[in-house]
């Protein structure tokens, strides 16, 4: 049986089986009285309540001794502890009904009055006055001192872009003319240009040498420095003809310039005419090496037009949509009917000329930011080296490229800490790619026909030319792998041929009639000429 509490009060009270105790205890319980009741006082915070007996107080009184045992007798005693335990709750609801709790609460609540509402009383409005009409000056009004109503002010026309792509299509050369320029003058350079013939790519086979022995030959004379373009120059180009001295350059409102270096005794032109068959920075402008009276270029416009010499027409090649705004940078040949441009959103588009339209064959994503240049591999064609704002030059198969916006896999790159500003394949084996950069180097880098790369010439050099300059751009020369030359930002200024070893082979400079940077500079294919462009339009032939 478990133990419980009355069990275990009877084991520890001695006074359990012992008749006369019990009396004695509960003689002792009756003895104890309580105080007598006291008036009920307004204040009741003063009222002190006495402290009830307990029943465990009760149970001391009675003889309770814990240390005590008691045997294990479990029969019914006459001393009833839940008798107790109602008891000491009557006493304690009386001492709580002496204190008079309730009647206080009565009595607040008969004392206070419930608050009622209000109905908030609405507002009268004062009727508005009329307000007196407003002062207008008669600038307002648009009258005279007089009161006379002045004339209607004129209708403003939208904004006109001064400088919007050409329509498109096909352009007569004689509508392209620039403004100083004739008919006569356009008639003249045709008439020039009738015998001209195209020499086949030749391989200059001298040594280091003797090549540096006929660059310090060059000089350059007054009669040979010329505007031939109206601003800045952004591409510049030599025809490949042994007949005349021809230079092309394109600037920066797409104005394209042509100039006969040499002119025939007693003639009283210049030999310069100017076509504008773009509107904004011809940028790349090139003689196709498969016909040699085909001049193509690119601009920033979108668009990229054939200058065809027979024809006497510029022929719309390929235009990007007009409302993309996606300027074009540079081009090459694949072929002699597709080429390869590289754009500002990071993509290169294949164009082939035989098929109708302007648009792309095939448009693929190859950078994450702008292009700067696109290069073709002189022997695997179907190699092509680029070169990004992202730091990088890459080298890509145009054969595994996927068009449609997918991102396709590099053979090998070329990092650099800055823009790249250009990088292109030597023109003979592909051999090396040179590239120039903002961070102040010129790079030579071995190239094998699987596209690997190789050994790497770091060159210091200056390639900081500001704002109003345009960029360098390391040129081949296109009959050599080991030459190339470059604009210098030194004083005096000069133009600097380097081979592939660092090495400069010659300073080309004239404190009398080289006064400005040349940004641009190139080689003619199989003559001992060198030609300079700065950023004022004026051409500078070393010869």
């Amino acid at each position: 049986m478990p133990t419980t509490r009355r069990s275990l009060i009877k084991r520890l009270s001695p006074e359990a089986d012992n008749p006369r105790e019990k009396k004695k205890a509960k003689d002792g319980l009756t003895s104890i009285k309580t105080e007598p009741k006291k008036p009920l006082t307004p204040i009741i915070s003063n009222v002190q309540i006495p402290r009830s007996p307990c029943k465990w107080s009760k149970l001391e009184a009675s003889g309770f001794n814990e240390e005590t045992t008691n045997s294990e007798d479990e029969e019914e005693d006459e001393f009833d502890l839940e008798a107790r335990r109602q008891k000491n709750l009557q006493d304690n609801a009386e001492i709580f009904s002496n204190l008079g709790f309730q009647e206080a609460k009565v009595q607040l609540q008969m004392s206070s009055t419930k608050y009622k509402p209000k109905s908030a009383t609405k507002k009268v409005k004062a009727p508005k006055s009329p307000q007196a009409p407003k002062r207008r000056s008669m600038r307002l009004q648009r009258i005279d001192p007089e009161g006379q109503p002045l004339p209607e002010l004129p209708v403003e026309e939208p904004p006109v872009d001064e400088h919007a792509r050409k329509p498109s299509g096909p352009i007569n050369m004689m509508d392209a003319l620039h403004t100083g320029n004739s008919v006569e003058d356009h008639s003249l350079l045709m008439s020039r240009l009738e015998d001209v013939k195209g020499e086949a790519k030749t391989v200059d086979s001298r040594s280091v040498t003797e090549f540096t022995k006929a660059l310090n030959k060059l000089t350059l004379r007054a009669d040979r420095v010329a505007k031939v373009v109206p601003d800045r120059i952004f591409s510049l180009a030599i025809h490949p003809t042994e007949d005349k001295m021809l230079v092309m350059a394109g600037d920066k409102w797409g104005k394209l310039g042509f100039w006969d270096v040499v002119q025939d005794k007693g003639s009283d032109t210049d030999g310069i005419i100017v076509y504008q068959p773009h509107s904004r920075p011809i940028n790349d402008l090139h003689v196709s090496p498969y016909n040699n009276l085909h001049v193509v270029s690119c601009s920033y416009d979108g668009t990229s037009r054939c200058c065809d010499l027979q024809k006497s027409v510029f022929d719309e090649v390929y235009a990007t949509d007009e409302d993309d705004d996606n300027l074009l940078k540079n081009f090459d040949f694949l072929s002699a009917d597709t080429i390869v441009y590289s754009q500002q959103d990071g993509t290169v588009a294949l164009v082939d000329r035989r098929t109708p339209g302007t648009e792309a064959e095939h448009v693929y994503v190859v950078h994450p930011r702008s292009l700067r240049t696109v290069s073709v591999h002189p022997v695997a064609r179907h190699l092509i080296v680029t070169a990004s704002t992202d730091c990088t030059a890459k080298i890509w198969d145009i054969r595994n490229l996927k068009s449609g916006g997918k991102s396709n896999k590099w053979l090998d790159q070329i990092g650099h800490s800055k823009n790249v500003y250009s990088a292109y394949f030597s023109p003979l084996s592909g051999k090396y790619i040179l590239t120039t950069s903002l961070d102040a180097t010129l790079n030579v880098v071995e190239c094998n026909d699987s596209g690997k790369l190789g050994k790497r010439k770091v060159i210091k050099h200056n390639n900081h030319v500001g704002r109003w300059l345009t960029p360098f751009r390391a040129a081949w020369h296109p009959a050599r792998e080991d030459v190339f030359v470059v604009g210098s930002m030194e004083r005096p200024r000069r133009i600097q041929v380097f081979d592939c070893g660092g090495n400069i082979l010659r300073n080309l400079s004239d404190p009398e009639t080289l006064g400005s940077v040349c940004s641009l500079n190139v080689f003619h294919p199989t003559q001992n000429i060198l030609v300079g462009g700065n950023s004022s339009g004026r051409v500078h032939v070393f010869m």
